[in-house]
């Protein structure tokens, strides 16, 4: 049986991420709540901090998903939807560029996430085109 990746689709059909549904089913909860890794965690308070409006704090995030999780591929997507979300759709693109790319070199990432990763990169990189 193939290993699904943390962020695919849950194979339950719920419509939700992996990491977010059937993950943790098997890992001890606290009182009836998931317990999320320090990677979920940290990962999460990119998309927070940027409806905050604090984008520095963001970015630091991202920087620190790439160092302290350099075998994960959420600190390149938070990257990119941090460019994304600051309008830089060069940079945004060369990051979902390079989420596609990793998903495809590390393995159990599905179809449909390649595709996504790779769709933005290529809307992003031509919506700065002459």
């Amino acid at each position: 049986m193939k290993n699904i990746g943390r962020n695919e689709p849950c194979p339950c059909g719920s419509g939700k991420k992996y990491k977010k549904c059937c993950l943790h089913a098997s890992q001890p909860t606290d009182g009836g709540m998931l317990v999320y890794t320090d990677l979920d965690e940290l990962s999460n308070q990119v998309p927070h901090l940027i409806e905050q409006g604090k984008y520095k704090e963001a970015e630091a995030v991202c920087q620190q998903l790439i160092e302290q999780y350099p075998e994960q591929i959420d600190g390149l997507h938070r990257y990119a939807e941090f460019f994304e979300t600051k309008g830089d759709s060069l940079k945004a693109a060369e990051y979902y560029h390079k989420t596609a790319a990793f998903a495809e070199q590390a393995g159990g990432f599905g179809e449909e996430s390649m595709a996504f990763f790779k769709k933005k990169a290529l809307e992003l990189a031509g919506g700065n085109e002459g």
